[in-house]
């Protein structure tokens, strides 16, 4: 069954059918986006409660309730300001294609999702819902022309066969060089950096990718870093697929402060345990036939965009820019 998306204050939810915002109060549950609040919130619950009543407490009047309700209000949002779980007004850009692994993009958009204030959406050429690897999609919020605004994050998540596809498409590519001009930070997780690649945004950087494509940001003029996720100057670059809610919850800490990135780390609960140590194939697990193996089963992966980036860049196999 296709996977769409539910808005949430005009933010999407994967997994759900798509719906029209519904305050959370009319449909009788708490808002994902107000959840934070809960933690500021449970911090003066008993006070709260002592100012309203019990069912056993005498009714107040009108008037009363009233000033009790304003009084715990202010309470709530002096303890938030406390700990420092403050608004802002970031906006964020997650860029789909066709073929795009899906952790790349729901990974980070997660963690983005629970900074109260920002804005966080999906864009695409056009509003169909996007597909992304096996059969489920995603449905975007905005067209590349109705995104054309400053963003503070511009983000491409990797693939395989549909990373080739961005690598060349022309539109895409554009799209990411109009933002890679101006923009606060155009980034990437996994193989999206290759996209960043062929737009030409990655020369002169240091920057990383799935470990096994990792060395064919070189032919773009990047230096390859193997690093979880890697900041170099506005580009930031995650390694695979899990990298993007690391480096997700470094812009929350960048942009809201320490408190902030720790109850949303909190809050999702993200305290990986693998059962084994190979992630990477430096892993005290990782077995070496298995490393060797996986490189080669997509070296042929490697040598297309290779390809495609020279393609798009007008570079020689050599590696030197010029006529193909």
């Amino acid at each position: 069954m296709t996977e769409r998306t539910q808005t949430d204050r005009g933010h999407a939810v994967p997994g759900h059918a798509l719906q029209e915002d519904v305050p959370s109060q009319r449909a009788g549950r708490t808002n994902r986006r107000d959840a934070l609040r809960m933690l500021a919130a449970a911090a003066i619950g008993a006070a709260a409660a002592g100012r309203v009543g019990s069912a056993a407490a005498p009714a107040q009047d009108s008037a009363g309730q009233d000033r009790a309700t304003k009084d715990a209000a202010g309470q709530h949002e002096r303890q938030m300001q406390d700990l420092q779980l403050r608004e802002g007004s970031e906006k964020i850009g997650i860029l789909l294609y066709p073929g795009f692994v899906s952790l790349d993009a729901i990974g980070p958009y997660h963690v983005f999702l629970n900074m109260m204030g920002a804005q966080v959406r999906f864009i695409a050429t056009t509003r169909e819902p996007v597909p992304c690897e096996g059969k489920s999609a995603v449905t975007p919020h905005a067209t590349f022309a109705e995104a054309k605004d400053r963003l503070d994050l511009l983000l491409v998540p990797g693939g395989m066969e549909g990373t080739l596809a961005a690598m060349e498409d022309e539109e895409t590519l554009e799209f990411l060089r109009l933002h890679g001009a101006r923009d606060g930070i155009v980034g990437s997780v996994c193989t999206g950096s290759l996209v960043l690649a062929a737009a030409g945004l990655l020369e002169g950087h240091r920057a990383t990718s799935h470990w096994i494509s990792r060395e064919v940001l070189a032919c773009a003029g990047a230096t390859p870093v193997n690093e979880r996720f890697v900041i170099d100057r506005n580009r930031i670059t995650g390694g695979g697929v899990t990298a993007g809610i690391d480096y997700g919850l470094h812009l929350v800490q960048r942009w809201r402060g320490d408190s902030y990135a720790k109850a949303v780390q909190l809050f999702i609960e993200y305290d990986p345990k693998p059962p084994f140590h190979s992630g990477t194939p430096e892993g005290a697990d990782a077995d070496p036939a298995m490393v060797l193996l996986l490189k080669s089963a997509h070296e042929p992966f490697n040598q297309m965009a290779t390809a495609a980036i020279g393609r798009s860049l007008g570079v020689k196999p050599s590696g030197k820019k010029g006529a193909p």
